[in-house]
């Protein structure tokens, strides 16, 4: 699990440039004293900026992630996970998106968004079979409770601007990201498929 800084909002939100350090691999719901301190983090910086980013590092046993937590209840917008891309990157990534949803702009599934990093990204919809586990977004379901806010994937596209679903998009990215907006059982085989294993 990550701490990570949210930008500077022009909206007048207040951002903090400096969040504590916190273990990489917190995914879990079930340690206790770490756990509790983590959501506690979680809660005060929703609570101070509208929302906080949690992650993972990538390692042998899943490629990295990270996805906010609280844009749903405090600025009424979907939620937003990014995967296959270095843990700061990819936050900094949803904090751009979610600063503009914020302030008004208005996204839609299937737009795509060509000017918040060089290469085109866009969003689908996630499919509720991926919140079925802790596995992938496990911090949101535990400051949710029993709602499960919808969630945006921010998908990116190779360096010759082709989507995973596109013809000739790199096999060097192949299973980098899943396929949120597909049922969790309809993807291929991946440590995607198996998060809700990892230690």
């Amino acid at each position: 699990m990550m701490n990570l800084p949210l930008p500077r909002r022009l909206s007048g939100r207040k951002a903090r440039p400096d969040c504590p350090g916190h273990t990489e691999r917190d995914e879990g719901a079930g340690r206790d004293p770490e756990h509790a301190a983590y959501m506690s983090w979680v809660t005060a910086t929703v609570g101070e900026h509208g929302w906080a980013i949690s992650g993972r590092h990538g390692d042998e046993a899943a490629p990295p992630w990270a996805y906010s937590v609280g844009m749903w209840v405090s600025c009424q917008i979907p939620e937003l996970v990014l995967c296959g891309l270095p843990v700061e990157n990819a936050a900094a990534i949803i904090n751009a998106i979610g600063a503009r949803l914020a302030d008004g702009t208005d996204y839609s599934p299937g737009d795509v968004l060509v000017d918040i990093c060089p290469a085109p990204l866009t969003l689908r919809p996630v499919e509720p079979s991926w919140r079925a586990t802790d596995g992938l977004l496990g911090i949101s379901n535990a400051f949710y409770g029993m709602v499960r806010p919808p969630y945006l994937q921010v998908v990116w596209s190779d360096r010759n601007g082709r989507f995973p679903w596109e013809r000739g998009f790199q096999v060097a990215f192949d299973r980098m990201q899943p396929l949120l907006w597909l049922p969790r059982d309809d993807n291929p085989p991946s440590a995607w498929t198996r998060l809700d294993q990892l230690a």
